[in-house]
């Protein structure tokens, strides 16, 4: 099985996609994780009310989005490195191509969504500062994950002239 560095003509393009893939991956889960992580806090008031994340379906919806597109990358870029979007006429199976293809469009969907219903969803613990610092954190780096997949879907079908790996000596 070759996978995509074993070729002698211009990679760029599949290197910088799976750049692209693997920003996306750890953009997705950062996000997660700082909107997961968001802190409790207590607003004072009449009735102290304890807010976190869990309060917004937005901000849950954001935390299983980018959970789940995070999974996704991981296979795309699992797919991308075993040689799945290729450009091979070998008469070789294109079932991975199109799994890559999906997989691609579930992830972009998904961060997409989740991104703009997090940015749609109306803060209204300005008393909590940290908690709105963590939020907006979360939020931009949804979007950069959202970005740099969408990015990378486009560059894999760019031609770019360079290579990253050696060639042969032969």
């Amino acid at each position: 099985m070759s996978g995509w560095c074993e070729t002698d003509e211009p990679n760029g393009s599949k290197a910088v996609s799976l750049l692209l893939r693997l920003s996306a991956l750890i953009l997705a889960l950062a996000s997660a994780v700082m909107m997961a992580t968001a802190g409790d806090c207590t607003v004072a008031g009449a009735t102290p009310k304890a807010v976190s994340y869990r309060d917004y379906g937005a901000f849950v919806y954001l935390v299983g989005a980018n959970v789940a597109a995070a999974v996704l990358e991981a296979a795309a870029i699992y797919l991308q490195l075993s040689g799945a979007g290729g450009d091979d006429d070998d008469g070789g199976s294109r079932i991975p191509g199109i799994v890559l293809l999906v997989v691609d469009v579930l992830a972009q969907a998904l961060l997409y969504s989740s991104t703009g219903a997090a940015y749609g969803a109306v803060v209204g613990v300005d008393a909590c500062v940290t908690f709105g610092a963590q939020v907006g954190r979360a939020r931009l780096l949804s979007l950069g994950a959202s970005v740099s997949l969408g990015l990378a879907a486009v560059v894999k079908d760019v031609s770019l002239p360079f290579n990253v790996w050696p060639g042969s000596s032969d």
